[in-house]
């Protein structure tokens, strides 16, 4: 997959395209991908994803401070890539570009600079200035400019819709094995491990402080089942995600992994945690003997998961 940014033009012409934000790339979205991907070759043409960081309401101030994404840009690249897209279009997103209508955005960009031929379109999916533009005035937009516009329908699960909206939800909840089936891939959470308080250590279950991208959807307190990748080598491991009540030492949530079978220093090293299952809500106990009980407990619990 070729990645490129902004003005740039692609080698080919006449592509098969789908924009938007794409954030998780969940089901919903891999049904859009797998169309153009499908139509592309069959046209013996190249597939394109017209997408854009940051997020439209980052930039436009549209409650940024509690906006939640469940892929950052590179998460999102690396999902695309195995999906047999050839182009991944990235289009900066600045107060500039949010005053385009969308036959601008259509006849300036899609055409002009990207050079689409066909435009699949989710089924709930707009563009164009404060996202007015929905699938009959696009549709509208394409005949004047001849381009073909394609909508793929909703796809549900559990008689619930996927979105990138409810798959949110699902994680607030800590319902993460049902947001894993909406998602088709395991929920993942990734960062640099930073210095903590080292009480785990002191309990004989050492973590790892995981620190994630500022605006990434982090799941319901609680612990859970999850694979540690390191280095491209992956370990199982206990994820916990809360307060840490029993310590009473922060008010933010902390995020820190203890990984089976493993003793190495990777501090200030990237790590990513598939989160495969919530197994306890996160509890206060009375002293730390109580603590380190349960989690001897957590571990077992866990172990005869992965087992």
């Amino acid at each position: 997959m070729i990645t490129l940014n902004y003005p740039e033009i692609p080698a080919e012409k006449r592509l098969v395209a789908a924009t938007g934000f794409f954030d998780g790339v969940h089901m919903g979205h891999r049904a859009i991908l797998q169309n153009i991907a499908e139509e592309a070759r069959r046209q013996n043409t190249k597939s394109c994803i017209v997408t854009f960081w940051p997020h439209p309401r980052v930039v436009l101030g549209k409650d940024a401070e509690i906006l939640r994404l469940l892929t950052t840009i590179d998460e999102k690249m690396e999902i695309i890539s195995k999906l047999g897209i050839d182009y991944f279009y990235v289009i900066p997103f600045t107060q500039k570009f949010s005053q385009l209508s969308p036959m601008q955005f259509f006849e300036n960009i899609l055409i002009g600079k990207v050079g689409i031929s066909q435009l699949y379109m989710g089924y709930n999916h707009h563009f164009g200035h404060n996202a007015r533009a929905g699938f009959d005035e696009i549709s509208k937009i394409g005949k004047k400019l001849n381009v073909d516009i394609f909508k793929t329908d909703a796809i549900s699960y559990e008689n619930q819709k996927i979105s990138s909206t409810n798959i949110r939800r699902l994680l607030e909840a800590g319902d993460v094995e049902k947001a894993n089936a909406m998602l088709g891939y395991d929920y993942c959470i990734q960062g640099i491990v930073v210095h903590g308080n080292q009480i785990g250590r002191t309990l004989g279950f050492p973590t790892a402080n995981i620190q994630p991208n500022a605006y990434k959807m982090i799941p319901e307190n609680g612990v859970y089942a999850g694979i540690v990748k390191i280095k491209n080598l992956e370990y199982r491991g206990m994820l916990n995600i809360g307060l840490r009540p029993t310590l009473n030492n922060t008010e933010k949530s902390v995020i820190e992994v203890n990984i089976f079978d493993f003793d190495e220093d990777i501090y200030d090293i990237t790590i990513s945690v598939r989160i495969l299952k919530r197994i306890r809500d996160e509890r206060f106990f009375a002293s730390l003997d109580l603590l380190k009980a349960q989690l001897k407990q957590d571990e077992s619990t866990i172990r005869k998961i992965f087992e």
